[in-house]
């Protein structure tokens, strides 16, 4: 993180000093979105029914994206998974289901990041790739119960043994953790989109900010420091040099922004919406 300030040049000073009220309030209510969608889809996957979810499940759930920034292993996931007990569904039921929408993430995640790259750089490449993801997809949910085995051992995550004619990983569900998936990352680009906008900086497309946070995101799969910290921002800076043809001390400085706003926002956040949650009504319900 220093090395990369240190890049900016006076960029990132600058992006801090002329920051107004209006910028930062969008800002923030882009990323509260981004965050209402993922304690919504944690919820979802946790819970067969609104009969189940209870105060302390919702308090878990709300978090979880704090906690998995603030501490490695997913710390937050699995808070989320310990608090939903109330859960019609069995530990291992929900399990299988955490583990499915992570995994959707992560293939969504490099599908958007392969196609926007491979349709920058050439059309034929990004029309097989499209061809090829369609392919992929199918052969995906067909040994999905398998991928999701193993991504939990990974993870160490109480799972259980598999028995297609018992918990099979219905289509409805696959489907829907794939669609939450597209839109939580497109969500995320937006953000960022918002962010290099804020620089006095040539209109960059908002498909090539897309692709420089699918590998930026991409790159924080290895688990150096808690939430992808300093990787998340260099790989930023480094894929939005390259596919952005910005100055290296822009590219830095907004990537600097972008992980600072994250940062701050996804570990305070949570908590304020957490102490807005606990009202009387709610300990009475406890």
């Amino acid at each position: 993180m220093a090395y990369l300030y240190f890049s900016t040049d006076g960029e990132f000073t600058q992006f801090i000093k002329s920051m107004n009220l209006q910028t930062m309030l969008i800002l923030i209510a882009v990323y509260a979105g981004i965050l209402i969608i993922d304690i919504s889809r944690l919820i979802v996957i946790l819970h067969p029914s609104k009969k189940s979810v209870n105060p302390t499940s919702v308090r878990a759930t709300i978090l979880a994206p704090s906690l998995n920034m603030l501490l490695p292993g997913r710390a937050g996931d699995l808070n989320a998974l310990v608090g939903s007990r109330a859960s019609d569904w069995p530990i291992g039921q929900r399990t299988r289901n955490l583990v499915l929408l992570r995994l959707m993430d992560l293939v969504v995640l490099a599908i958007i990041g392969t196609i926007l790259a491979a349709s920058l750089l050439n059309y034929t490449l990004m029309l097989a790739m499209i061809l090829a993801v369609i392919i992929g997809s199918m052969v995906v949910y067909k040994i999905l119960p398998f991928l999701v085995g193993k991504f939990a051992s990974v993870l160490k995550l109480p799972i259980g043994e598999f028995k297609p004619e018992e918990d099979h990983i219905a289509l409805k569900r696959f489907a829907l953790t794939g669609i939450s998936s597209v839109l939580f990352w497109i969500i995320q680009g937006w953000f960022t989109y918002l962010v290099i906008n804020s620089f006095t900086v040539d209109m960059m497309s908002f498909t090539t900010v897309l692709a420089a946070v699918a590998a930026a995101n991409l790159s924080k799969l290895i688990p150096i420091t808690p939430g992808g910290v300093g990787i998340y921002e260099n790989t930023l800076a480094f894929t939005l040099t390259y596919l952005g043809g910005i100055s290296v001390e822009i590219a830095a400085a907004a990537a600097l922004a972008d992980g600072v706003l994250r940062y701050v926002l996804t570990a305070s956040m949570p908590w304020l919406g957490l102490a807005f949650s606990n009202s009387p009504k709610s300990e009475e319900e406890e």
